[in-house]
């Protein structure tokens, strides 16, 4: 997959499959969207603080709508700074989260790595880990520092074992996680939705132009595009 302008799930009932380089059936002229965060959520200890934990803080990778991941995420490896014991942690369920105690800012990179069906090589989100407010806030405890970025994946023309994995199952909470008040919402997620839909209607357009347009002598080929 890559990262990227999404525009949701756009499947043609008239797909046709392509073979992949290891020989898997792909569907062709066909996109899987995974909208994804990676964040982090930073508590000061207070009276707790000393000179080298003076935070609490938690690195996570979630869906920016707290929908279950597992269909498309199979694990999630995060790289700490090197000066931790264990620098790389492996999350192999949800939630994809990770809680140290540390003093100082650095980048964390969180590998999201695919589901067998996928047949995708793992895809890296780097995010830096933040313990100050960016407008001069003084530190509570009861406030947390909170970062997140919003990424979008696009599998383009996904194999069909992942296909048939993602389609039939109606989306579902993600397991629960003691961060989720803190999680930031977003607009973009929404619209995906909305786009989304609008893209099916689309797809759909386009399946039955086709037909139609096939079944004519010499008919011409219909494409479609949205932006």
């Amino acid at each position: 997959p890559g990262a990227g302008p999404c525009s949701g799930i756009m499947a043609d009932s008239a797909t046709k499959y392509v073979m992949g380089k290891n020989g898997q059936r792909r569907m062709k002229d066909v996109e899987l969207c995974l909208p994804i965060c990676a964040g982090t959520v930073s508590f000061w200890q207070g009276k707790k603080a000393d000179e080298y934990n003076a935070h609490k803080w938690t690195v996570y990778v979630r869906s920016p709508v707290n929908e279950d991941l597992s269909p498309l995420v199979k694990k999630v490896v995060f790289q700490l700074h090197h000066s931790f014991q264990e620098p790389v942690r492996e999350i192999l369920q949800q939630p994809f989260e990770l809680t140290e105690t540390g003093w100082g800012e650095f980048e964390i990179t969180a590998t999201v790595h695919f589901v067998d069906e996928a047949k995708e090589e793992p895809f890296t989100l780097a995010h830096g880990l933040k313990l100050f407010h960016t407008d001069d806030q003084p530190l509570t405890t009861k406030k947390p520092v909170v970062s997140e970025t919003y990424e979008e994946l696009v599998f383009s023309e996904p194999t069909e074992a992942l296909h048939k994995r993602v389609m039939p199952i109606a989306s579902k909470p993600a397991p629960p996680s003691p961060l989720l008040p803190h999680f930031p919402t977003h607009s973009d997620a929404e619209e995906f939705a909305k786009i989304s839909k609008a893209r099916e209607r689309v797809a759909n357009l386009v399946s039955s132009i086709k037909q139609k347009s096939g079944a004519d002598a010499g008919g011409t080929q219909v494409k479609m595009e949205v932006g």
